[in-house]
């Protein structure tokens, strides 16, 4: 299959004309570890019958009952580029997903100081949705974190307090990258390693239900940075994504991470 083709199937293969809706607990966090508010919100993506136009709208509800409606639709000639998935929304951004209905990002092409820069992470599993939004002002200074879990049809439960996992023990990682131009590479193994997630390379915040958050503070021109965001899954899986830019401020690589308790 062509990469533009498979690449597409990534992302909305498994949508329906009748369409999938996401029921989502959204929680914003200040850069000094803080919660600024928390909201709901629907997120439903639906596709025409022969799934070249997905219809994406979000539903946010308001105090009297009505809902706030954002509406956008995803053209498959338009829209779907050889650098990754153009969103009607802000054109400056990417979607790639490395994997069918698996670990996707959207991320902005370039990091240029005087224009605003977010990166979202999608931590999937089974029928769940963890996002991570790192959304930083125009002088590349972190100004939020957007935290949003999601499930199939009905609102999840509030969050838990933020706690530790367990990583001890030997673990098995499986890691693929993605690049640029839809390349993804073969599925790398590594057993036995211990693996121990808090010690990231930048700021690491511990939010709600085991999610694990690495990301700079400060974006600065001529250096290169990541955004990391990984959560336990089950007691013995961990999931983890990151975006990688290079010195010039340029998307480089996507790199998807499975790491599982050896047993």
């Amino acid at each position: 299959m062509h990469l533009l083709e498979q690449h597409w199937e990534n992302l909305f293969g498994n949508l329906t004309i009748e369409g999938s809706s996401r029921y989502g607990i959204w929680t914003v966090f200040s850069p000094q570890k803080e919660i600024i508010k928390t909201s709901k919100g629907i997120r439903n993506l639906r596709a025409n019958a022969d799934k070249t136009l997905i219809t994406h709208t979000n539903q946010f509800p308001l105090p009297d009952g009505s809902l706030q409606e954002k509406q956008w639709q995803i053209e498959k000639d338009k829209c779907n580029l050889d650098d990754g998935l153009l969103h009607p929304a802000d054109p400056s951004k990417r979607a790639l997903s490395i994997e069918k209905y698996g670990s996707t990002t959207w991320f902005p092409k370039k990091f240029e100081v005087g224009h605003p820069f977010s990166v979202e992470l999608f931590l999937k599993h089974e029928e769940s949705n963890t996002s991570i939004g790192s959304i930083y002002d125009e002088n590349g200074s972190l100004s939020k974190i957007l935290y949003l879990r999601e499930s199939l049809n009905s609102y999840p439960d509030i969050p838990n307090a933020k706690e530790m996992g367990n990583f001890s023990g030997r673990w098995k990682v499986t890691k693929k990258y993605m690049n640029p131009d839809l390349n993804t590479s073969a599925a790398e193994e590594t057993s036995g390693i211990e693996f121990n997630p808090n010690e990231g390379k930048n700021e690491t915040f511990l939010l709600p239900e085991m999610v694990i958050v690495d990301i700079p503070i400060q974006l600065k021109p001529g250096e290169e940075f990541e955004i990391i965001a990984g959560k336990l899954v089950t007691d013995n899986q961990y999931k983890r994504l990151a975006v990688k830019y290079n010195s010039s401020g340029t998307f480089t690589q996507l790199t998807s991470e499975v790491f599982s308790r050896e047993l």
